[in-house]
């Protein structure tokens, strides 16, 4: 009797099991394909947002909407804590947040409580990356698509280190042990992915997770710097196979996704609405936390929910300009940053397409004038001398300043940043005389090394 009625339930499970499952499947589809038309109305929706929903500005918010969708389908589906790896959070499609065009933005998901090594080497094809950073941190930032996740402090870096902590052995390689306390025998490089963190904005302390390591690899010299080898495992899964996927598993993930995916381009547009002011005075305090064709003056972040570059200081204003006018924002830094970059963002809070226009300038492709400042010259045209960030035809956006010091610079030592609207046949009344000229050729040649230089980036990992 109890064999029978075993028999039977096998042939119960068998036979109801797929069918429940594409039903579950089914449903989520529904679900996902759901998320992707709020995703898509959000691109045309006023209070989301910042230009007319026409020509450029419309087909870029489509780019940057299926660069999301690229992302979560290979975060979701192929990432796993107890499997982790190295994946591109952001590249030449997956561009959002207003990330740095100089940078490798890498993730790897990892569980508070398990142990990770990382190994990284420098290449022997060339120099290593100006500077890197590793990062622990609890979570990405907009995936909730309300801004009070940032005075929630939803999104925190719990530990980091950087270039200037690497110890290179003789075969320039370097290693990193990540978990929730440093073991008693530990002596070497650590990240902890457990802490007790407080939240400025309640003033309560907790104890908090991280989900993930975010690596920021950053290249100044396109010409010579290469990306790290670098390698992640667990410790308790080395050689261990990875289960297959589950109904259960992938029906999780399209619900994820279909939440997820109009959150962030809800979140990034709000944010730039509502609290770097692109458009407009939104607090109506009188000021824009990011002037109009001005910069403000360099600083910690004041937004990026906690999860901004480790020590950076950032400075950003607006640019609108007409094909005769030019954007000139001059940078003195008393003390030479160990990395400095400028860059533009369209109005998606995506880098334009720094591979074939030179629409972003680090410290080492920009010489310091005789002055002993930088020019930094933002115009539709290019004005054949040294310093121009091509605006590759947008007529507004957002200009942004990162710096990276070894040791934070006293006050009076600190850079500062200004900038000036003028005519674009005056731009030479505005820089130092003995500027440096640039001819088409040698245009084309910066441009010949920043094609190959991503083509690298991108490819090694």
């Amino acid at each position: 009797m109890l064999r029978q009625l075993a028999l039977a339930t096998i042939l119960t499970l068998l036979t109801v099991g797929p069918s429940t499952a594409n039903e579950q499947l089914d449903a989520s589809w529904q679900q996902f394909i759901q998320g992707l038309q709020q995703a898509q109305q959000s691109l045309s929706d006023p209070e989301y947002l910042l230009a007319e929903p026409s020509g450029r500005n419309l087909a870029e918010g489509y780019r940057y909407m299926l660069g999301h969708l690229n992302r979560f389908i290979e975060s979701e589906i192929r990432l796993d804590t107890n499997y982790p790896e190295f994946f591109r959070s952001v590249d030449m499609l997956r561009k959002w947040t207003g990330e740095n065009p100089d940078a490798m933005y890498l993730k790897a998901p990892i569980d508070a409580s398990g142990y990770y090594r990382i190994f990284g080497t420098i290449s022997s094809t060339g120099s290593a990356p100006n500077m890197v950073t590793f990062q622990t941190v609890t979570d990405n930032p907009g995936s909730t698509g309300e801004l009070a996740e940032m005075a929630l402090c939803k999104n925190q870096t719990l530990d980091f280190l950087n270039s200037f902590d690497l110890k290179l052995n003789q075969d320039s390689a370097f290693e990193i042990l990540i978990g929730p306390e440093r073991p008693a025998d530990h002596r070497g490089l650590f990240l902890s992915s457990r802490k007790t963190m407080l939240c400025p904005a309640t003033g309560q302390k907790t104890l908090r997770d991280a989900t993930a390591l975010a690596v920021r690899e950053i290249f100044s010299d396109w010409a010579r710097e290469v990306p790290l080898e670098m390698e992640i495992v667990r410790v308790d899964s080395i050689g261990k196979s990875r289960p297959p996927i589950s109904a259960e598993f992938m029906s999780a993930k399209l619900e994820k996704i279909a939440t997820e995916l109009p959150n962030q381009v809800r979140f990034w547009q709000l944010l730039q609405n509502n609290v770097l002011e692109v458009n407009n005075d939104f607090n109506g305090d009188g000021r824009r936390n990011l002037p109009y064709n001005g910069i403000n003056s360099p600083a910690p972040p004041f937004t990026a929910g906690g999860v901004a570059g480790a020590e950076q200081l950032y400075a950003a204003g607006v640019f609108e300009l007409s094909d005769k006018q030019a954007l000139i924002v001059k940078v003195t830094a008393p003390v030479e940053p160990r990395y400095m970059g400028f860059q533009l963002n369209n109005l998606w809070f995506e880098g334009p397409d720094q591979q074939n226009y030179v629409s972003s300038l680090s410290g080492h492709q920009l010489a310091l004038a005789s002055d002993d400042s930088r020019y930094f010259i933002v115009s539709h045209r290019d004005p054949g001398v040294q310093g121009w960030v091509a605006t590759t035809g947008l007529s507004k956006g957002v200009h942004a300043m990162r710096f990276l010091f070894e040791a934070k610079p006293v006050k009076e030592n600190m850079p500062s940043a200004e900038a000036v609207l003028v005519k674009f046949n005056e731009i030479g009344k505005h820089i130092p005389a003995d500027t440096p000229k640039v001819s088409p050729e040698q245009r084309q040649q910066q441009i010949a090394i920043r094609q190959s230089h991503i083509k690298r980036r991108w490819r090694a990992h």
